[in-house]
Parts: C-alpha cells; sequence; structure tokens
C-alpha cells in the first residue's frame, strides 16, 4: 500500500465523525413521534392519546394507512408504554378561538373514536425507533426507512373561474391540505415557486396535458426525487374530480379520483402517492436480506467523500452492516448486508442526495473484485 493511501486511510476515523451529520441531511425526521388532542392531563386521556399517537407513527413508519387496524398491531396499540420514549403537554393559544390544531384520530375501538373537546391542549410522544421497528418486523408488517423521496408537486387546478397551478402562494387551503397530508404519510412535498423561469418552462396546459418532457424539464431545477403531477377539475359547484400521476426512479403510477371536495381530493393524491412510494420503497414483510451484497462508488477522490458515502450507507435503514472490501484508484468497493433485495437497497441509495447510478469503469490496470460489483453509483452530491 503506497504512502498516500496509508495516509488516506490514517485520516478516515476522524472525518467520519465530521461526515456522519450531512450524511444523514437527507433523512425524514419525525417519523416516530406524533400529537393529538386530548381534554386533560388524566390518566385515561393520557392512555387514550398514547395509544392514537402510536397509531399514527405506525402508519407512518409502515406506510399503510390501515396499519392502526390490522389485527397483528392489536397488542403493541393496546399497551403503547412498552415502546414510549418520553411525551408532553402542549397548549394551543388558538384554542381561545374555538379552534385546533388538525389531527388524525384513529378508530382503535372500531366503534369510533370518542369526541374530543377542542382544548387546544394536546400529547406529544416520541417513540423508540429500534424497539418499534423490532415489533413491526415480527408483526410481519413492511418497514418504511426514513429514507423518502422528495416529491415535487405540479397541479393544476380548474375552479370553473380561474385555472392555476399550485404554487407556495397562490391557494393556502389546497397547500395546507396536501402538507397537512404529507405529515401524515411522513413524506417531503416540494411546491413550485412559479417565478418567472417556471412560468417559462411550464405552462397550464403543459400539466393538464401530460406533457411529459416539459414537465421534466421544469423538474430539474428542483432536484427531486419524484413528481406527482395533477389535474383537479371541478365537476359541480363544490365538487372536484382529479387525474393523478407520480413518477419516481423506482417506478410510475397513474390513477383518477372520484368527486369530493377540493381540499379532501388534493389531499387524497397525496395519500395515494404516499401509498405507492411505500409499495415501492418499504422493505416487504419476512424480507431476510442478503448478506455480501457488493457495491461499487466511483468519484471518491478525497477522504471527505470516502467517510460521507460510508456514514450514508451505514444510516439507511436497508443495511445492516457496511465494510470496504478494496480501493482502486478513485472507485471504492463495498460489501453490504441487506435486510431487502437489491432494489431495496439500490432505491434508498438513490434518496440520499450523494449517488447516483452509474455504469462501471473499473480503473485501467486493476483487477475487478470477484464477485462483481452488483450495483454500481457515482458519488455526485
Amino acid at each position: 500500500m503506497n504512502k498516500a493511501r496509508m495516509r488516506f486511510y490514517a485520516g478516515l476515523a476522524a472525518c467520519l465523525l465530521c461526515a456522519a451529520v450531512t450524511a444523514n441531511a437527507a433523512l425524514m425526521s419525525g417519523l416516530y413521534d406524533a400529537s393529538v388532542p386530548v381534554p386533560d392531563q388524566t390518566a385515561a386521556a393520557r392512555k387514550l392519546a398514547l395509544q392514537q399517537a402510536l397509531a399514527a407513527v405506525l402508519v407512518k413508519i409502515t406506510g399503510d394507512r390501515n396499519a392502526p387496524s390490522l389485527p397483528n398491531f392489536a397488542a403493541a396499540l393496546k399497551d403503547p408504554s412498552q415502546f414510549l420514549q418520553q411525551y408532553s403537554y402542549q397548549q394551543d393559544a388558538t384554542a381561545e378561538n374555538g379552534t385546533a390544531p388538525p389531527a388524525v384520530m384513529y378508530d382503535l375501538t372500531r366503534t369510533g373514536t370518542p369526541a374530543i373537546p377542542l382544548t387546544g391542549l394536546s400529547l406529544w410522544a416520541k417513540f423508540d425507533p429500534d424497539v418499534l421497528n423490532h415489533a413491526v418486523r415480527s408483526a410481519g408488517e413492511p418497514l418504511w426507512g426514513q429514507e423518502r423521496p422528495v416529491t415535487l408537486v405540479w397541479l393544476a387546478i380548474d375552479d370553473g373561474g380561474n385555472k392555476t397551478i399550485l404554487s407556495a402562494s397562490n391557494n393556502p387551503a389546497v397547500m395546507k391540505a396536501m402538507t397537512d397530508a404529507a405529515g401524515e404519510r411522513g413524506i417531503a412535498l416540494l411546491f413550485p415557486r412559479m417565478d418567472a423561469q417556471d412560468q417559462q418552462d411550464i405552462g397550464y396546459a403543459d400539466i393538464t396535458g401530460d406533457a411529459a418532457v416539459r414537465i421534466q424539464q421544469a423538474s430539474q431545477v428542483y432536484k427531486a426525487d419524484a413528481t406527482l403531477v395533477g389535474t383537479i377539475y371541478m365537476t359541480t359547484p363544490g365538487q372536484y374530480a382529479a387525474r393523478w400521476q407520480l413518477t419516481s426512479s423506482a417506478g410510475s403510477q397513474s390513477w383518477t379520483a372520484t368527486p369530493d371536495t377540493l381540499a379532501n381530493v388534493a389531499a387524497g393524491g397525496v395519500q395515494a402517492a404516499a401509498d405507492d412510494l411505500a409499495q415501492w420503497l418499504a422493505v416487504a414483510a419476512g424480507a431476510t436480506g442478503i448478506n455480501g451484497v457488493v457495491v461499487s462508488v466511483s468519484g471518491i477522490t478525497d477522504l471527505d467523500a470516502y467517510a460521507k458515502v460510508m456514514a450514508f450507507f451505514s444510516s439507511l435503514t436497508t443495511v445492516k452492516g457496511v465494510q470496504v472490501t478494496r480501493v482502486a484508484g478513485n472507485t471504492v468497493y463495498y460489501s453490504l448486508d441487506t435486510r431487502g433485495s437489491v432494489e431495496n437497497l439500490s432505491q434508498a441509495a438513490l434518496l440520499g442526495g450523494i449517488l447516483k447510478l452509474a455504469t462501471p469503469a473499473p480503473p485501467a490496470g486493476t483487477q475487478v473484485p470477484s464477485p462483481s460489483a452488483a450495483l454500481h453509483f457515482q458519488y455526485a452530491p
């Protein structure tokens, strides 16, 4: 091993410490906590609230909006304290006006959730990720990790009088309905600015007409992992229908929505998109994983890049263990033990914002490890 390579490894430990924070920047936070309204701070109200909070978390980490009603989770929901890390009460000042923050209430009794007085008091609970993940796997249900695609929304709205493209400023009610739904499912949405550049790149007719090339070109500046393209139109006064298309590196899916209120149709598009993303990306129930998956990453030219990639692989939910097996020029070969399939690993790795798929090109004069790498990436932060 030459002196440069020895210096490469000598600085690795210190560099890993610096890279750990930045490598986690693309992970979705808040998946294991939830807030629910409570009428008071009594033990009975707290018990129900913790059940509701755990139900909300199960929806986020399984990717299944029906998770709270699954028989496999009945025991867990009966005693949420076994997963609890901490909880606290929060008072919202808007309660003085007779309103309270929106919250999803799950029917845990199969007979209907009791009405919660709008006192503005809520309970925030955070559950232990490791313990809860183990419970989900033991229950035989899918597990959707913290690596989630950032989804860019292109939405054309025809309200019978105006035709607009939803932006961060022109329709706050629809925006809120969609972001609330995204929060319930643990996904991140990105909305176009619709500034002068966007208006030049894309128009209302491009979205309603499924102009894929123009939509793709207009999306490039946002560097999102997926795009959700929708058209919502009025059918009768107060009722709207929609058609949607979700596209990501994992696949593409189209669907339509039957008439409902504008807010519900908009939120429903996000819910359906989350269903598809979870189906594509969650580790399937009963997945045994694969040991020793060989992965190559080219373009690693310094210690910082080496450490960031190592820390990133270590952070992935689909990865149980990672080690370097070979360094050849600017290409590093890793051996990864996974919790799911090679496809699960590939999709998760592409969501970190630092890797892209690459055609393998080993340095001239180097011997390719055997077996050959199953996945090939290029470091491209």
